[in-house]
């Protein structure tokens, strides 16, 4: 329903008043591709990131509740906005794991504060011209960070007047190694009992677990952390809105020695630690690990997913799909739907997601329309929804 897009700030505008042309392709790529399949985005704009100021140049030495700080964050805003008017927003996050950048500094979380809660007025605005609808705006924490008495109170100061709690959850030990499964509940647990106002709804933007054995951990470890998660949020539901799963797939060796650079760490348990995330493995034709199966699992067991589940999670996931056909595809005027009895409506939208069509007939008439991609949302009485590209010749 929704996925986790982030940019550092830096990538975005590198130098006062000049915006990166491939983060800026990459946002209108956004602005076409997510609408297009009716899917949502947890946009994540990081001024800190973890460890570092992600600020243009020229601001790296200037305080956060700075006047001048804030306008350039806001002017940045205007041209993020005018890049994805067509995507509707889960959540605008700003800043990414900001804890381990400002530790135990207390002046600097009030800083930051100021700067939020000065920018945040400012966004909802954008996006309600665009959209005519709230937005969700947080900033994102470690579990930590929320939860460790050096950090709570800090982390709270600045939540209080953001729409979400946002958090980072991997349950590490100091040495980069996983804690074990079982901890899951207990932490979700204190981390509801630190925010338990149902108004403002916690969001997990990154959850995951490492399968490496320099970990000490598997894939078998890995797939038990998901159910044990699922079992979590279901007992937390009231409080719990949102949960990415970080992440689909294994970054490359490649992909890691960088980040370890980024980070300043080359201890060889924490690159294994990043590089194997993933509930997929990396090595130029991934396979799923066995924590893929037991997602899908997971989600056909509350309704949410439409799978053949062998619940040991073993074995591999087949996706059904009924019997479906879309023809003559590609088309010069009309496309006709073959889903049997099993048929309810269709919806057709354009590149751009706009919607153009809404109708319960099996043929549907493009011979108005302009040469194109063209993206079919088929409904089907059981309620799934399967989407097919068409194209219109």
């Amino acid at each position: 329903e929704s996925v986790h897009l982030f940019f550092p700030w830096s990538s975005l505008e590198p130098d006062a008043g000049k915006f990166d042309s491939l983060v800026l392709n990459a946002l209108d790529i956004t602005n076409i591709f997510y609408p297009a399949y009716n899917v949502k985005v947890e946009l994540q704009i990081a001024p800190i990131n973890t460890t570092a100021k992600e600020t243009p140049k020229d601001l790296i030495s200037i305080d956060f509740d700075d006047p001048k700080m804030i306008a350039r964050f806001k002017a940045a805003m205007d041209t993020l906005f005018a890049h994805i008017p067509n995507v509707t927003l889960t959540a605008l996050n700003i800043g990414n794991e900001s804890d381990i950048y400002m530790g135990a500094n207390k002046a600097a979380y009030t800083r930051y504060k100021v700067f939020l809660d000065s920018v945040k007025p400012y966004v909802e605005k954008l996006y309600d011209q665009l959209h005519k609808d709230d937005l969700k705006v947080g900033s994102t924490f470690t579990f930590d960070g929320l939860t460790s008495a050096a950090t709570s109170a800090s982390c709270k100061l600045v939540n209080q007047s953001l729409d979400v709690v946002s958090v980072t959850y991997y349950p590490l030990n100091s040495n980069f190694t996983m804690e074990s499964p079982s901890v899951v509940k207990d932490d979700f647990k204190d981390l509801v009992a630190t925010y338990s106002d149902t108004s403002q709804p916690i969001y997990f933007v990154e959850c995951g677990y490492a399968s490496s054995s320099k970990c000490n951990s598997s894939e078998e470890q890995q797939a038990d952390f998901f159910r044990n998660v699922f079992s979590a949020w279901d007992s937390f539901y009231n409080h719990i809105k949102y949960l990415t799963i970080f992440k689909s797939t294994d970054w490359s060796q490649q992909e890691v020695d960088t980040l370890g650079e980024y980070y300043g760490i080359t201890d060889t348990v924490f690159l294994e630690y990043l590089r194997t995330l993933g509930v997929r493995t990396w090595d130029g034709n991934g396979m799923n690990k066995k924590a893929y199966a037991t997602i899908l699992c997971e989600l056909k067991s509350r309704g949410w997913c439409a799978v053949k589940c062998n619940t040991s999670g073993i074995s591999s996931i087949i996706i059904q799909e009924p019997a479906l056909v879309v023809y003559p595809n590609p088309s010069f005027d009309v496309w006709t739907i073959d889903a049997g009895d099993l048929y309810r409506e269709a919806n057709l939208y354009d590149h751009r997601g706009v919607r153009i069509l809404h109708t319960n007939e099996k043929v549907i008439d493009g011979s108005y329309l302009q040469s194109g991609v063209y993206y079919l949302w088929i409904s089907l009485n059981s309620g799934e929804v399967f989407r097919k590209k068409v194209i219109k010749l």
